[in-house]
């Protein structure tokens, strides 16, 4: 168990046991019993319209699919200006991975939780292929013992910040990083980007040493054309930043992963952690 206030759950239980002694004090007060009495069933009644909201009144995913958790970068410092809340600040991350581990959730590759998915299985997915992931997320996986996803846009040995080789093929036989496609720039043809993608998956083959099976979609306008690209590609599981969560054989073309802002710390996440459970809800904003 962490002490402090470093956990979601452990937060919970010092709520709960202040909860509880301000209870106390108030049924110890030196007020008449009716007032007592009264202001007790207020307290009840409150505790039991929040516990029941918690627990009924928000959306729940089924248990037994697996949990993709989509991210952009692991930084000090904002990756990304348009969008900063995607970015990750490294001490934010591994205090999630330590409290979904916590919790008993299995943090698995894509590949795992599409072949073998566990009961409580967590995937953590990461955009860009940035150099952040060799030298930023991965020490932090090493150290908690987690495992991960990287989706890589096509190879620019030029762009200074990429990737390189060597750094992903040390990732993939870790064991604790796979790797998969993404596109980030749609300005060609429909053809063209067919054979751009086959190109990438083709280069990526070659690193890994075998097919990547999974590519991450954008949103926008041109995401059906993305879409038939990666499928031309021969790409046979794809990924959408969505909230509706249902099996992958219901739907390979079109899993879903839930944008996680950085450096916040939504209710959901702690709910992730702590009841076996995924709540979608209106606070956890759409981030891409």
């Amino acid at each position: 168990m962490t002490w402090g206030f470093a956990s979601y759950e452990t937060r919970f239980r010092w709520a709960a046991a202040v909860w509880a002694v301000l209870m106390t004090v108030w049924c110890m007060s030196p007020l008449s019993w009716e007032v007592r009495l009264i202001g007790a069933a207020v307290w009840i009644a409150i505790t039991v319209i929040v516990s029941l909201r918690i627990a009924w009144w928000r959306p729940r995913s089924e248990r037994d699919v697996p949990i993709f958790l989509a991210f952009r970068a692991v930084s000090d410092t904002v990756q990304d200006a348009a969008h900063p809340e995607c970015t990750i600040h490294p001490e934010a991350l591994e205090r999630l991975i330590c409290n979904l581990k916590s919790a008993g959730y299995r943090l698995q590759t894509v590949e795992e939780a599409i072949a073998a998915p566990d009961r409580k299985s967590v995937v953590l997915t990461f955009d860009g292929g940035t150099r952040d992931a060799f030298f930023t997320l991965f020490p932090i996986l090493k150290r908690t013992h987690a495992k991960a996803t990287c989706f890589l846009p096509e190879h620019d040995p030029e762009v200074a910040d990429t990737l390189r080789v060597l750094e992903i093929q040390e990732m993939a036989r870790s064991g604790l990083v796979s790797f998969g496609g993404m596109c980030t720039e749609t300005r060609e043809g429909e053809v063209a980007l067919g054979e751009r993608l086959t190109r990438a998956k083709r280069w990526l083959t070659g690193v890994l040493g075998k097919q990547p099976i999974a590519f991450a979609l954008p949103e926008g306008a041109q995401t059906e054309a993305i879409r038939e690209a990666a499928l031309t590609a021969g790409y046979p599981y794809l990924f959408i930043c969505g909230k509706e969560m249902r099996p992958i054989a219901d739907a390979p073309h079109a899993i879903h992963r839930r944008p996680i802002p950085g450096n916040r710390r939504p209710l959901q996440i702690y709910l992730l952690a702590t009841r076996g459970r995924y709540r979608i809800g209106s606070a956890l904003k759409q981030t891409h």
